[in-house]
């Protein structure tokens, strides 16, 4: 009897000792697998955007310097030429020669603009050579549709108001 019982305990004994085992076994995966879900979480967290870092890479902040730089010199010399923007005529190098000053604004600002466009669409030019273009009197054909279409459309819209116009006179005279 005593045997027996020595022996069921030690079987208990066994049997706890397995279940120990296999939960720390569990505790160890789950313990594995919330790591790999966090170091996982924090390379997602970390891991920087591919537009951003084609960005970064491909154009320089300094092109988007002297984009925005362009623009506003554009649109300087515009309202120079435009009348918007006086210039006094007794302001030093620029007052006699005004609208010259504008025109030389405006190019040298188009000229910036198109040369800090350039690495944008750089990429495209080899994409360019794949199109396979439109043959002479097909192409000639399809202008002329574009066009037509557009004078009929055109002549649509200017009908349709001249009816507006005559309707809204009558309503309010």
């Amino acid at each position: 009897m005593k045997k027996r019982r020595k022996a069921k305990k030690a079987q208990e004994e066994v049997v706890v000792e397995e279940v120990q085992e296999e939960a720390s076994e569990k505790d160890l995966i789950e313990e594995r697998v919330t790591t790999q879900i966090k170091k996982k979480r924090a390379k997602e967290d970390n891991k920087p955007s591919r537009i951003l870092e084609y960005l970064k890479t491909e154009h320089k902040w300094e092109n988007y310097v002297f984009l925005t730089v362009s623009v506003i010199v554009l649109m300087l010399g515009v309202l120079i030429l435009t009348g918007v923007l006086v210039v006094k005529n007794d302001f030093p190098v620029i007052g006699q020669n005004a609208t010259a000053y504008g025109w030389v604004l405006v190019v040298v600002a188009t000229l910036g603009t198109l040369y800090a466009l350039f690495p944008f669409y750089k990429p495209c030019f080899p994409e360019f050579k794949k199109i396979s273009w439109l043959k002479g009197m097909k192409l000639v054909g399809d202008i002329v549709r574009v066009f037509l279409f557009i004078i009929i459309f055109t002549l649509l819209f200017l009908l349709y108001d001249s009816f507006i116009s005559q309707i809204l006179g009558y309503i309010f005279n």
